[in-house]
């Protein structure tokens, strides 16, 4: 009788490393192609024809989740947001606009069409939505502002690099007057 390894017959039922390794690989796909399943059920209809007009306010293509995130930030602020998004869009559509400059320059616009307009620019320029006390960052790295000078300045920083901190006050100032 042999008693080597080689001549057993291993169980079927044993979980050896090769498929213990597969199943793991494949859990962990599985997990990050469903962390991405939200963001898609994020990008709706609604989102859509706001990256359209966005896209036609700021004459150039934007990112579609920095899109959806302004979207609700806007939305937040203004109730009738959603549907000044509609009647702008369908105005320009309607008007044949090329270029949001001759939107801009029609006589007689809806005030508060023209106001969602300028919200929308604001944010994509600015990378925050909302006044002082109630601002809402979105972007700081990707706000438009800092397109015309990519690749030839850094954008600006006031930190003096990771974990860094302010030099502490020497004295105490007087603020009398």
């Amino acid at each position: 009788m042999e008693t080597s390894m080689t001549d057993k017959q291993i169980p079927a039922h044993t979980l050896s490393r090769r498929s213990l390794l597969r199943g793991s690989v494949t859990l962990g796909l599985a997990a990050m192609v469903g962390s991405l399943a939200p963001w898609q059920s994020v990008l709706a209809a609604d989102d859509q024809d706001f990256i359209t007009l966005s896209q036609f306010l700021v004459s150039r293509p934007v990112n579609p989740i920095l899109a959806a995130r302004y979207y609700r930030a806007l939305s937040k602020r203004a109730p009738n947001f959603s549907g000044n998004v509609d009647a702008l869009r369908q105005l320009i559509a309607s008007q044949g606009f090329k270029h949001v400059d001759e939107y801009l320059a029609q006589p007689g616009a809806d005030a508060s069409l023209k106001a969602t307009a300028t919200s929308i620019i604001s944010a994509w320029y600015l990378g925050i939505v909302g006044e002082l006390a109630d601002a809402e960052l979105i972007s700081y790295a990707e706000a438009l502002m800092y397109s015309p000078t990519h690749g030839i300045l850094a954008i600006p920083t006031y930190g003096g690099g990771p974990d860094s901190w302010g030099n502490k006050p020497t004295a105490k100032q007087d603020f009398t007057l």
